[in-house]
Formats: structure tokens, sequence, C-alpha cells
């Protein structure tokens, strides 16, 4: 079983170009990029449990609000947003009844993911309350929230050839 969590707080984040050029504030108002300046708050929570080839992940990420201050006085407000993501799995090469039924299982593995659960996207506004048509949350987060599924396959070689090779290992080093 695993579990952290972690709270990173910026308190100062400034560039500087070239001399006499202003300095940028990405904590107030200049932008970094699409998801607005740098917050303030970052929290970030994992959670995990791992059992017999079974396990489960749930992650959480969450980010305070920031703003980008505009020349012309429309500044825009990104609001907080929090994620939340799943992912389970079977490491099926670890179910030996499962394996002596179907020798070709082993090494395989399948794993379920849940990307951003609750499909949660940044909203920005401008001073007027508007969503600008560059920050369309579905232009923002075009994927949302995404399920995927997927199976892996290791191709390892046989026990019994596991076992020859160990055998040859060990009279190798005892001449």
């Amino acid at each position: 079983m695993t579990f952290s969590l972690t709270h990173t707080v910026n308190l100062v984040d400034r560039v500087t170009i070239a001399p006499g050029v202003p300095r940028l504030d990405y904590l107030h108002g200049s932008a970094l990029g699409d998801t607005g300046g740098r917050p303030r708050h970052e929290i970030e929570a994992q959670g995990g449990y791992f059992n017999n080839g079974l396990g489960a992940r749930l992650s959480a990420n969450w980010r305070s609000g920031t703003r980008v201050d505009a020349d012309n006085g429309n500044d825009l407000h990104f609001s907080s947003l929090a994620t939340f993501d799943l992912r389970l799995f079977a490491n099926l090469g670890e179910k030996f009844d499962l394996v002596a039924k179907h020798p070709w299982m082993r090494g395989s593995s399948v794993r379920l993911e849940l990307t951003n659960i609750f499909d949660a996207k940044p909203n920005v506004r401008d001073a007027s309350g508007q969503i600008p048509n560059n920050y369309q949350p579905d232009l923002l987060d075009p994927l949302g929230r995404t399920i995927s599924i997927s199976f892996r396959k290791m191709f390892l070689p046989s026990p019994a050839r596991m076992r020859q090779e160990f055998q040859q290992d060990r009279q190798r080093q005892g001449q």
C-alpha cells in the first residue's frame, strides 16, 4: 500500500529577459501558457494498493487559479482545476493457477485506465465574465475524460529452459 501527498507553494517566479525589459512575473499576471500564469498552490495526492498481482492506483491533482494581465485591461482569470485518475491492473503472469491452465498468459498483464474521471476542464473568463474564443474549455483540453484498456505480453523463456540455463551456469562456475 502506498500513499503520498505533496503541496507545492510557489513563492516567486520571475524571469528577466534582458536589461531594460520589464521583468515577467508568472505569479502576478504574466502568461506562462494556456493555463495562465504559475499557480500559487499545487497539490498532488497518490494512493495505491498492490497484492498478489492485482493493483489499483488513484491520483488527484489540484492547482489554484491564476490570472493574466492584459495591456487593454481585459484581464483573464483562470479558475482552479482538480483532476482525478484511476488505474487498475492485473499481472496475469503472477496468477499461477491461471498460467497453469493457460501457459500463453505467462508474462502478461492487463490494465484499465480512467484519466480525468470527472471530465474537469479549465474555466477562463475575461473581465466582462465571458469566455474568450481561444479559451473554450474543449480547446484547452480536447481529450477530457479518457478510458483505455491495454494488454501487455512479455515473451519469456519456458521455466524448463530457465532451469537448464541455471544448471549450466552452476556447472560452469564449479569448473
